[in-house]
């Protein structure tokens, strides 16, 4: 019986010649090992090389420099494949401080690499991962947990993955829309913190008075379906069945669908609204809905927690304040935020256990060129604010073409207009359906909206057959308000806890606003002393009790974002001395510290 050889003999192959005569050929790809002009061992698929058929070797040192330079601050390369292993080779060279991510889909192209090439500078790198055959989604996840999306460059030279194209296709796809989400977090993030800051102080009495999801988790029956009502325009089309609709199921309507199901003369069961800004409360302002449950979070504009229903329930903080006060009381409950209110309203219905999601109005598009249902906030206010010069068509026109507009297919596979921003949206939902695929099935009551794989459709005559499910859903309350009884037993105890983490709160975050005024301090003595590496020990010292502070994250909400803190550093004078040039960073880093603390200490 042959036996595979030893990889530590595999990694001192120099060329076609040493390849051993006994490796299983199950374990060889499929590819043509050719001598160079070099001397090397170059390779050939399907009639493509692999590599220079010159100098393989400097090729690969001018593209492992061309990867390192494409990405500012990276601190990691992924190798999307690598044929016989030159680039990632001539990388682990250049670059011994960085890590090596080797992303190769079928193993046997990584087994003939290592027979070809010496690899002993990969594996004796202080930093190396091998992703071999191993889901997108992993890999992803390893690239988000070494330096990053942001730090990572990616080095892939389409005739070496051409054997896993769609492969290397799908994870470029992700790898460019979690690299876009985290370009947009960071913009919201500028733009808002100080808006959630200043929110979440005003609210967090709520957190301590106030029911999470918590009472509603896991207790709707498999067979008691969720109807999720967003503002699309296709909404319309479920209006005047709306009524049937909540005999049948547990009814979800996000804030902007509000109005419209009314206007209908139905009150959902719940009502969502996440979003911390002004424009959000708009859309229930002047509303009232006595038989729904508000479901919100701490940072939403305070004029929400007035609005008249039946009760306000909070989901878990998507915010560091919030997430600090509910370690010491009680989570309120967890959801996912997926950049609209109708990915939170899905998510609800997961968290509660639905088996079966039918979605209204979750169009993703513009089915007609309509942006939202008539009536709706959005669609009101563009008639309030049209006039003669500026009609109210020309404003509809604008909301059409101003986010990277963009032609795809609803589910009877006609054509209809979207943007990149909706598009991020539908990868959501679409890979939220496939992480629960065998627990939730998902379904559009209409063929208009923009198809999401893993969504079918369910006609509104479809649905209407199913029973009605009124006593179940009576239970489902009642079981729910149990549990809420339960939990206001402890509501003192709840009220005590709350005071203390206050009071633990300002106290944190006055430590932390010393060390960083007593940072600042010993960074202007070390610009201006003679001998300025004298100071760095106590500076570490500094930087290791803020790093280890449990308010350090609190306060990092309104510190400057990775890009901005950029700007802030090349508006410094320069310096020769590398040692002050890290002082005056400090110094940047100390003041946009004590100015986040400061913004606590006012709203606290």
């Amino acid at each position: 019986m042959r036996r595979f050889p030893d990889l530590a003999a595999l990694f001192s192959l120099k060329s076609e010649s040493d390849i051993p005569p006994d490796i299983p050929e199950h374990l060889m790809a499929p590819l043509e090992i050719i001598p160079s002009k070099a001397s090397l061992p170059t390779a050939r698929e399907n009639g493509k090389l692999l590599h220079s058929l010159y100098n393989p070797s400097r090729e690969a040192e001018q593209a492992a420099q061309a990867a390192k330079k494409s990405v500012s601050d990276a601190y990691s390369c992924a190798f999307f494949s690598c044929g016989l292993g030159y680039t990632p080779i001539s990388y682990a060279r250049l670059f011994p401080n960085d890590t090596l991510i080797i992303i190769e889909s079928d193993p046997r192209y990584f087994f003939t690499a290592l027979s070809c090439l010496d690899w002993s500078d990969i594996f004796s790198h202080a930093h190396v991962i091998l992703a071999i055959a191993t889901g997108i989604e992993s890999v992803v996840s390893l690239i988000e947990n070494t330096a990053g999306i942001k730090h990572t460059a990616i080095s892939e030279n389409p005739a070496q993955s051409q054997h896993s194209a769609e492969y290397f296709k799908a994870l470029r796809t992700l790898i460019s829309r979690n690299r876009q989400k985290h370009e947009i977090n960071d913009s919201t993030l500028e733009k808002f913190s100080r808006l959630w800051l200043k929110n979440t102080c005003r609210n967090l009495p709520f957190l301590a008075s106030n029911d999470g999801i918590t009472m509603f988790k896991d207790t709707c029956p498999q067979d008691l379906p969720v109807v999720i009502l967003a503002a699309g325009p296709t909404l319309e089309e479920a209006l005047p069945h709306l009524k049937e609709i909540k005999k049948r199921a547990i009814l979800v309507a996000v804030d902007t669908a509000l109005r419209a199901s009314l206007r209908a003369g139905v009150e959902p069961d719940f009502v969502v609204l996440a979003d911390p800004q002004y424009y959000a409360y708009r859309h229930i302002a002047g509303l009232s809905s006595p038989s729904s449950i508000l479901i919100t979070e701490s940072a939403a504009y305070p004029a929400v927690f007035r609005f008249p229903c039946k009760k306000i329930i909070m989901c878990a903080s998507l915010f560091p304040l919030g997430h600090y006060i509910e370690s010491q009381i009680g989570s309120k409950g967890p959801l996912v935020a997926g950049g609209s209110v109708s990915t939170t309203a899905w998510d609800f219905a997961r968290y509660i256990g639905a088996g079966k999601i039918f979605c209204s109005g979750l169009d993703l598009g513009f089915p007609d060129f309509q942006t939202h249902i008539k009536g709706s906030t959005f669609e009101e206010n563009t008639h309030t604010v049209s006039g003669r010069l500026s009609p109210a068509e020309t404003r509809s026109a604008s909301l059409l073409f101003a986010g990277g507009m963009q032609l795809d297919k609803d589910y009877e596979g006609n054509e209809i207009l979207t943007d990149s921003k909706m598009k991020m949206f539908a990868w959501w939902f679409e890979s939220k359906n496939e992480e629960f695929k065998n627990r939730i099935q998902t379904y559009s009551l209409s063929p208009k909206s923009l198809k999401i794989p893993g969504i079918e459709v369910s006609t509104l005559q479809d649905f209407l057959k199913l029973p009605d499910a009124s006593r179940e859903k009576e239970a489902f309350f009642a079981q729910a308000e149990e549990k809420s009884a339960k939990e206001r037993e402890k509501s003192a105890c709840t009220v005590s806890k709350f005071k203390s983490a206050i009071e633990k709160l300002k106290n944190g975050l006055e430590e932390l606003y010393n060390s960083a005024k007593k940072g600042l301090r010993i960074s202007e003595e070390g610009l201006v002393s003679p001998f300025p590496a004298q100071y760095l020990a106590r500076l570490e010292q500094i930087d290791s009790q803020i790093l280890h502070s449990q308010y350090k994250e609190i306060a990092s909400l309104v510190f400057p974002t990775e890009g901005k803190l950029s700007k802030l550093y090349k508006e410094l004078p320069p310096l020769a001395d590398e040692v002050k040039v890290s002082f005056q960073k400090s110094k940047v880093i100390y003041k946009e510290l004590m100015k986040g603390i400061n913004e606590y200490q006012k709203n606290l």
